[in-house]
């Protein structure tokens, strides 16, 4: 009976960890999705290991929700992606299966990788972990020089369960631990380490948690040559991502399905009257449209978890009746998702190929 139920339980638990995966389909970033975070007070990460129970069902707002977008800066880079958040954006690139951070910039500096930082890297399990060195120049103000040097290390530490206002009963989740450790130069010379602590749950394509510490390091250096490291945190605080408002831009077609007396707007108000034909299609796509405006417009081509495969040229289209052609005669029998880019929106239609 002992042996038995122990087999069960290696079984259990080793089920529960395949389902409980970093993919590429499944979290890496796609343009056009836009998330909410709302910052929170701050709550402990806990311990680390299997079986965690993260009560986090009671939230106390710090600021109001604002918004995520993610999209493509370089229209000619796929790999390229922009999370830009009110008051900063931030870089990343997409190489095969490693995300990487390659910059940043906000109302006081700007920031550019030489050596990028790895992120995440796809498949990523229970007891994963990452290294890397990253490296940077850039500028504080605008005008002073700063340099930046450091190393980080992202671990897939811990799962369990996560209760959330969105999930009062309770929802099997896992949590990676990304450090952070570097040090910044202008003028001066600091060094910093941040903690972040990052909770996902299945359906899920972005944290849906996050907590994260930023402390100060000092170095006291005695007589004797040895030296005694201190840790002093100096800001630490949560955001919530509620999942219901994790959303694509890319979940019409376009078209006003709901009456004639709809209001439309964003990217439906500028990029009307579509069609995609043929769908099934087996060699090119052809795509009629109306603009309400000048816009440059372009297409992309993209896997169901977002990877970029082909794209058209940007082409600055006036406003009224235009087409386009999108060659999909290379790609494989099945579903894709085809990225309809009008300016600095997107949308997203599916289409088959036969």
């Amino acid at each position: 009976m002992t042996r038995n139920f122990s087999i069960f339980c290696v079984l259990v638990i080793a089920t529960g960890l395949r389902s409980q995966t970093l993919t590429v389909n499944n979290n890496a970033f796609i343009a056009g999705d836009v998330v909410v975070k709302q910052q929170v007070e701050y709550k402990d990460p806990l311990a680390f290991g299997h079986g965690i129970l993260w009560d986090f069902s009671a939230l106390s707002p710090i600021n109001t929700e604002y918004k995520v977008k993610y999209f493509y800066p370089d229209s000619t880079d796929l790999t390229l992606y922009c999370g830009q958040e009110p008051t900063a954006r931030f870089y990343y690139r997409l190489r095969n299966d490693s995300l990487f951070a390659t910059g940043f910039e906000n109302s006081t500096s700007i920031m550019k990788y030489s050596k990028p930082e790895l992120k995440l890297k796809f498949p990523m399990n229970y007891g994963d972990t990452l290294y890397s060195v990253f490296e940077g120049n850039g500028q504080y103000g605008r005008r002073v020089p700063m340099y930046v040097k450091g190393f980080t290390r992202v671990k897939y530490d811990a799962d369990g369960t996560l209760f959330l206002p969105d999930f009062p009963n309770g929802v099997p989740a896992f949590r990676t631990h990304t450090l952070r450790y570097y040090t910044q130069a202008t003028r001066n010379k600091i060094k910093m380490k941040i903690d972040t602590y990052s909770w996902y749950v299945a359906g899920t394509r972005y944290p849906v948690f996050e907590s994260v510490k930023t402390s100060v390091i000092t170095v006291t250096t005695f007589d004797n040559g040895s030296e005694q490291q201190k840790d002093t945190a100096i800001f630490q605080t949560s955001f919530y991502y509620p999942p219901n408002e994790q959303t694509g831009t890319g979940s019409g077609n376009g078209q006003n399905t709901d009456g004639q007396n709809q209001v439309l707007t964003g990217i439906n108000a500028v990029f009307t009257e579509a069609t995609y034909l043929p769908n099934p299609v087996y060699d090119n796509l052809y795509i009629n449209y109306k603009l309400t405006r000048d816009a440059t417009v372009w297409f992309s081509v993209h896997s169901n978890g977002g990877i970029p495969l082909c794209q058209t040229s940007p082409q600055h289209r006036q406003a009224g009746y235009n087409e386009a052609i999108v060659p999909m005669n290379s790609l494989i029998h099945g579903t894709y998702a085809v990225y309809v880019h009008v300016d600095d929106m997107v949308m997203m239609v599916n289409i088959i190929k036969n």
